[in-house]
């Protein structure tokens, strides 16, 4: 199934200034001044999908409040201009898939059960301003897209942005439905909601859903291990299988190779008996015909599958002694078990999950909003002039208002 991209004009309800001209500051410029210069709102660019008129404007009439709040807070920006993306295509959360080998050896897949919804996104980026040297002087420039990334973002009907895509190679799925990576969930919460991202990094996300359900699901402790015992077989039979496809050289053939070698030997070392001696020692002392180089080989890689198979049957033994089979699995790295299978620290591991099509709400018409993901990220120790930005966010942002909008 292939989406069409049709790149359309940005209708709102609000105008934008489409560009803004250099000024010119009065005396040298500074980055201190920069974060003074009154800035404007940005029609950037919007891309559409497949989707009807109608399903586009009730997708952007909701997308309109957010866009209506942040106006609101930010009506004259500082420092900055506030650049506007939106997007609007067919949604494919909870889809189900068939996984498949393609002509040329790659892991590709079919759609097999779509979900009628409609996933829509707005995107605020604050762009700094900053001083650039032009053919007019040193000037104040808008803010440089290429350069931040740093604003307020809002995704309806999809949080793949909460979630990492399943592995390019990897076919996994529990009724039909692909395994993938949720963010880690951050020891705090804003304004009563839990907050997901990296400790490490400036970027916040936050699901608004209908309270009673999550449009995700765990998997369980017990389908991890089972898979990972699934995943190494296969991984370890495909390397032994390849290992004894290595071509082996008859035994005549190598045996004329050794002679030659020994006589190069006697040839280069045959005055000095010690190191003529020395050298022939240390040859012998390491040779293998092909055949017993490809087993002692073979004989490693087999080794090393029952050793990783023992670390996740040890660990499927040991989590159904605790009773633990069906607790949600956190793990730190997929199907990787050093040093232990799954991780407690709730900073540092990540919770594998499939998104819930139970979730979605089937009689409601495709554009109608089921969850969100809110998210903002503020780059402060970069961009001095974004302090002030995140705490007129974090402080007055009026989260209820999107909360509202999920249909109960």
């Amino acid at each position: 199934m292939k989406k069409q991209i049709i790149i359309v004009s940005f209708l709102s309800v609000h105008c934008f200034t489409v560009a803004q001209n250099a000024i010119k500051p009065d005396g040298p410029c500074t980055e201190t001044m920069a974060m003074t210069v009154k800035g404007k709102w940005i029609n950037s660019h919007e891309n559409v999908g497949s989707v009807s008129q109608l399903q586009k404007q009730e997708a952007y009439k909701r997308l309109d409040i957010l866009h209506t709040i942040l106006l609101n807070m930010y009506p004259q920006p500082t420092g900055v201009d506030i650049r506007v993306f939106r997007s609007a295509g067919i949604g494919y959360f909870g889809s189900t898939r068939k996984y498949r080998l393609s002509p040329d050896g790659d892991l590709s897949f079919d759609y097999l059960k779509l979900l009628p919804n409609i996933s829509y996104s707005y995107f605020a980026n604050f762009s700094p301003h900053y001083c650039a040297h032009t053919d007019k002087g040193i000037v104040f420039m808008p803010g440089n897209l290429n350069e931040n990334s740093d604003g307020v973002s809002i995704s309806v009907n999809d949080f793949s942005g909460l979630v990492d895509g399943p592995a390019v190679d990897d076919d996994w799925t529990i009724n039909g439905l692909p395994v993938r990576r949720l963010s880690t969930v951050i020891n705090e919460k804003w304004k009563d909601y839990d907050l997901y991202g990296d400790v490490r990094s400036k970027g916040r996300y936050v699901l608004i859903h209908r309270k009673e359900m999550l449009p995700y699901k765990p998997v369980t402790r017990k389908q991890y291990l089972d898979r990972c015992i699934v995943f190494i077989e296969k991984l370890y039979d495909k390397m032994i299988g390849a290992l004894n496809q290595i071509p082996v050289r008859s035994l005549d053939v190598q045996e004329a190779e050794k002679k030659a070698k020994l006589a190069k030997f006697e040839k280069d070392f045959g005055n000095d008996s010690k190191r003529l001696k020395s050298a022939v020692d240390y040859y012998l002392s390491g040779y293998q015909t092909d055949q017993q180089r490809r087993d002692e080989q073979v004989a490693k890689a087999e080794k090393n599958k029952d050793d990783e198979l023992k670390k996740f049957t040890d660990e499927l033994e040991k989590t159904t002694s605790e009773g633990l089979l069906d607790a949600p699995a956190v793990i730190l790295v997929m199907y990787y078990s050093n040093p232990v299978v799954f991780e407690t620290d709730p900073m540092k591991g990540f919770m594998l999950v499939t998104e819930n099509p139970d979730y979605i709400r089937k009689e409601l018409p495709n554009y109608i909003p089921q969850f969100m993901m809110l998210s903002w990220k503020w780059n402060v120790d970069f961009y001095p002039v974004h302090i002030e930005h995140e705490k007129l966010f974090l402080q007055n942002f009026p989260i209820e208002k999107l909360q509202a909008m999920i249909e109960k």
